[in-house]
């Protein structure tokens, strides 16, 4: 555990900032990081990665950085890619939806027409 914590000066600071009872997080932390130096993941490995790594994002961002630079880069890229995706999804959603509205309003008009002839 010491050896991970001289090699991450990201975690020594956060347990420098942790108080006892907060040190759940710190494992936590410690466990992403041995697993981000992995080369090759087990299955259960791989869950409990995925698991921490969403849960500890900044963490994870952090140590990427530390660790890999050209990774962090990659991952702030495609996290953008991501999220130009997101809007363009929800900017047609919109439009879409906007188009539903605008064709019940014609036919309710048209309704109204229909009804007042009759």
């Amino acid at each position: 555990m010491i050896q991970d914590v001289i090699n991450s000066p990201f975690i020594l600071d956060k347990i420098k900032d942790t108080s006892w009872e907060n040190r759940k997080s710190i494992n936590d932390m410690l466990l992403l990081f041995r697993l981000m130096k992995k080369h090759k993941l087990s299955p259960a490995e791989g869950q409990v990665y995925f698991l921490l790594r969403n849960k500890y994002e900044d963490v994870y961002l952090n140590l990427l950085r530390e660790m890999d630079s050209n990774r962090y880069q990659i991952y702030l890229q495609e996290q953008e890619e991501l999220f130009h995706e997101k809007k363009v999804a929800i900017q047609n959603e919109i439009e879409r939806q906007q188009q539903l509205v605008e064709q019940e309003r014609k036919e309710y008009d048209e309704w109204l027409v229909f009804q007042k002839r009759a």
